[in-house]
């Protein structure tokens, strides 16, 4: 069992988007058993996954007296948001998240996990227990301040984890317009400020049609019409791209 994490401690940067898509690519792949935990108690992953196999919730992961069926069919399960997550506050219930993850591994190949915006004990559990972290980051003029944050929550995730390391694969800049002189100009900003080798090397545009397929709740490779094309063709090598970094990053780990 792999898992990812995306995450960045601010809104509206595009992690549901870039969360949701990862989890439909790799059901794709070889039948796949993908979980999605929607750690968010906003739930935009759980609305945009409606279509998927659901049923689960991500907050009985903190309750160590719900009772967890699983299934080991392929496709994706998902464990949605729902308002309990916002009674997550404790140390203990990190604890908890953390001796009931496990269970998950007999059951799933890969687990998703996207996050809220803030710095809280839902983000600490996710971070605990992931393999790699990707964060999709908007090119603003804020955005080396969250990046900063971003890498100082992972220092405090891996103290949390008995000081394993969190194989972080990168800023993916996320709904750009590379029309906009200010926007590229603070990508290049952003990219000397924290160093190119924790850029990942893409971008992904703001594009209509991806908002469009998330409102029918399916991938943008399954849209129709040539804008819709020009996305899959720009979105699956980045995904592509970041699963193979999680291969190789665990292979020598290994």
């Amino acid at each position: 069992m792999r898992t990812i994490v995306v995450s960045l401690l601010k809104g509206g940067v595009g992690k549901t988007f870039l969360a949701t898509h990862l989890a439909w690519y790799l059901a794709e792949q070889g039948g796949n058993r993908v979980a999605f935990l929607d750690l968010d108690p906003q739930g935009s992953s759980t609305r945009r996954l409606a279509g998927e196999r659901t049923g689960w919730f991500a907050a009985d992961l903190f309750d160590p007296e719900a009772r967890l069926d699983l299934s080991d069919a392929p496709g994706i399960t998902v464990f949605a948001a729902d308002p309990r997550l916002q009674m997550v506050k404790a140390a203990a219930d990190v604890r908890d998240f953390l001796g009931r993850f496990p269970a998950l591994g007999a059951h799933f190949d890969h687990i998703v996990i996207d996050t809220g915006p803030k710095w809280d004990e839902l983000t600490l559990s996710a971070m605990a227990v992931a393999d790699a972290v990707i964060a999709p980051v908007q090119v603003a003029e804020d955005s080396i301040e969250c990046a900063k944050m971003l890498l100082t929550a992972l220092k405090k995730a891996e103290g949390a984890r008995g000081g394993r390391k969190v194989d972080f694969l990168g800023l993916l800049p996320s709904m750009v317009n590379p029309f906009d002189r200010r926007e590229m100009d603070n990508a290049v900003k952003l990219a000397r400020a924290v160093g190119e080798k924790l850029m990942f090397p893409a971008f992904i545009k703001a594009r209509p049609t991806y908002k469009h397929s998330a409102e029918q709740h399916h991938p943008v490779w399954r849209e129709t019409g040539s804008g819709a094309k020009a996305a899959a063709d720009e979105i699956r090598p980045i995904l592509a791209e970041i699963v193979r970094r999680m291969d190789d990053r665990r292979l020598s780990a290994a």
